[in-house]
C-alpha cells in the first residue's frame, strides 16, 4: 500500500524464490524484500537481481548488525532499513531510487 501511495505498481511474491522465477521478473524497476526469509535469503536475492537486472534493492531487517549490512550492500542492495523503520524513510530510499 505504501509503494501504490506514491504511485508505482507493485505486486507481491510469497518468497524470494517465487519472484526469481516470476515471467515478470526483468520488467521490474525495484525490489523490496526482507532480509531473513526461508529459501533464498534476502542477501542472495539481491545479488541474482544485481547479476541479472541491475535493478535497486532496498532490503529490510528486524536484526540489524553492521555484518548483515555490509553483506547486504556487498551483494547489491541501494538500501539497508531497520525494523522498525520510518515510513518515509522507505518512500524516500524508493523515490531516489527510482528517479
Amino acid at each position: 500500500m505504501l509503494v501504490m501511495s506514491i504511485g508505482h505498481r507493485a505486486m507481491l511474491f510469497d518468497s524470494a524464490d517465487a519472484l526469481l522465477a516470476s515471467a515478470s521478473f526483468d520488467s521490474f524497476k525495484c525490489v523490496i524484500s526482507d532480509v531473513q526469509m526461508p529459501g533464498t535469503n534476502g542477501i542472495q536475492l539481491a545479488r541474482e537481481v544485481r547479476e541479472r537486472t541491475g535493478a535497486p534493492v532496498i532490503l529490510i531487517t528486524a536484526f540489524p548488525a553492521d555484518e548483515i549490512e555490509r553483506r547486504a550492500m556487498e551483494a547489491g542492495a541501494r538500501s539497508f532499513l531497520s525494523k522498525p523503520f520510518d515510513p518515509n524513510a522507505l518512500i524516500d530510499d524508493l523515490l531516489d531510487l527510482l528517479r
